[in-house]
């Protein structure tokens, strides 16, 4: 039985070089060679290699849309804070990226407006009062007999509207958060607060001290990432795959794995005419979100089915042309083990492992180290 050693005989060769500019190039081969077919490996190269024997396992496989998409907050995690009244920007309480707290003050708002709508509530008060007193006489005179049903009704309308007026004023005052029953007594306040209504982080901020603010306009924005979801665009042809309660693996940006998971909530009705996707919404499950970005793009693979099969570790495989193949323990002592070629069909891969479509002994397979013996 001869041999040789293996860098000469199969593309499998183990051989260290070392190379620099000007200097002489160095092999060193190790102590592995190929015997009647056979790669033997001595223990020690085993061991140096840090390479293991494992045998083939059934491993759950599952088949996948792909697809893309967006991070995007739910209609209750963002809000876009505005203010009800026009006014200047008095102080300014927040910073972009910042975390608010449902109630905390984003800023203080003063100007004229404010004023007049505090004089005309008080002016509103103290009329109303009046009418009351003026319409409660009437109506008792009326009730007797006594007053002129027409100066009734004159009473009775300009009461009821002076109250619809005082009752509005009262509304618009309590909007912006202000003691109504305080300004009734003529106490009236310089500026008010702008306050966050949810949990959450400032993604906007468009607020500057001394700058006018229109009214409804958009000061700061805000997202609650504890109500994040995924929105995605399905290509029509897998929409039938799809129905809700399927589980979701996706990347966010900077990820090279499919680590978060999302589970589809729901799934669209209509298809874009120009992309010809469908929009699909799925619930994020991770508790930790707050890595994730709102409107960040992400990649995903929606789980449609599962399936058992046999499969082995993604690096018992190596490729060689067109073929894959993994290495046999053809038969071991206390010196060497002797390793055959074998060819193998590959069908799905999934979570680190690659199913085995042929129905071969492999009980004892190289699983680790492979990558060593299969460079050249």
């Amino acid at each position: 039985m001869k041999s040789y050693t293996l860098f000469r005989i199969i593309p499998f060769a183990l051989i260290l070089l070392v190379t620099g500019c000007g200097k002489s190039t160095k092999t060193t081969e190790v102590a592995i060679t190929e015997t009647d077919q056979l790669i033997k490996i001595t223990v020690n190269q085993f061991k140096a290699d840090s390479m293991a024997i494992g045998t083939i396992s059934t491993q759950t496989f599952e088949d996948e849309v792909r697809c893309n998409g967006y991070v995007t907050a739910s209609a209750n995690g963002m809000a876009q804070v505005g203010t009800p009244i026009a006014g200047i920007v008095e102080s300014v309480n927040c910073s972009m990226g910042s975390f608010v707290k449902k109630g905390q003050t984003l800023c203080m708002i003063s100007g004229n407006d404010l004023m007049a709508m505090q004089q005309e509530f008080t002016e509103t008060s103290a009329r109303l009062n009046r009418l009351k007193t003026e319409y409660e006489r009437s109506k008792s005179l009326y009730d007797e007999k006594i007053g002129a049903e027409k100066d009734f009704i004159a009473t009775e309308s300009e009461y009821k509207a002076t109250k619809s007026k005082y009752l509005s004023l009262k509304l618009r005052l309590e909007l912006l958060r202000l003691n109504v029953a305080k300004i009734e007594t003529g106490d009236l306040y310089a500026s008010f607060s702008v306050i966050s209504p949810i949990n959450g982080y400032i993604t906007k901020q468009n607020l500057v001290l001394g700058q006018f603010i229109e009214q409804q306009k958009t000061l700061v924005e805000i997202v609650d990432v504890s109500q994040l979801q995924i929105q995605l665009s399905v290509f029509e042809k897998d929409i039938a795959k799809l129905k809700a309660g399927q589980t979701i693996n996706f990347s966010s940006p900077g990820e090279n794995s499919f680590n978060n998971k999302a589970t589809l909530v729901s799934i669209g009705r209509a298809v874009n005419p120009d992309s010809k996707t469908v929009t699909c919404i799925a619930a994020i499950k991770n508790s930790n979100q707050a890595n994730l970005i709102n409107q960040s793009y992400i990649e995903a693979l929606i789980a449609v089915n599962s399936s058992d099969a046999a499969a082995l570790p993604n690096e018992a495989l190596f490729k060689s042309g067109k073929e894959y193949y993994v290495l046999l323990v053809e038969k071991s002592d206390n010196e060497a083990y002797y390793l055959r070629k074998q060819t193998v069909t590959t069908g799905r891969i999934s979570k680190g492992f690659t199913e085995i479509l042929d129905d071969i002994n492999l009980s004892k397979v190289l699983v680790k180290g492979v990558y060593n013996l299969s460079s050249e």
